[in-house]
């Protein structure tokens, strides 16, 4: 009997363990959208991406390849022409300032 117990506690907290896990990496690889106003943006790269700055905060844009995203320069130059302007940006990933780590940009539209 305390055995069976024992592996039920295991299975749970591993089930646990992994719907978590999930939880995480969900929030990491889901885009969401913003809508804000473009306050900088340039042409030149900063440790090989772009940085985009808007009123809600910084973003960077680089090609991620295993989300097929290969026009960082096409959203970058769509960007700086959007500068000063209110667009929706579509964006994934975490912002933790400790690590330097931005949310990468997946496209970029204005509001009409």
């Amino acid at each position: 009997m305390a055995g069976s117990s024992i592996r039920f506690k295991i299975k749970a907290i591993l089930i646990c363990l992994g719907i978590f896990i999930l939880l995480i990496l969900y929030s990491y690889f889901i885009s969401d959208t913003v809508r804000t106003r473009i306050t900088d943006a340039q042409m030149t790269k900063v440790d090989g991406r772009f940085m985009i700055a808007t009123e809600y905060r910084p973003f960077v844009n680089y090609d991620a390849k295993y989300r097929f995203k290969v026009n960082s320069g096409t959203i970058q130059n769509e960007a700086i022409r959007l500068k000063g302007r209110e667009v929706l940006v579509k964006k994934y990933g975490w912002r933790i300032a400790l690590f330097s780590m931005y949310e990468n940009v997946v496209s970029i539209k204005e509001v009409k």
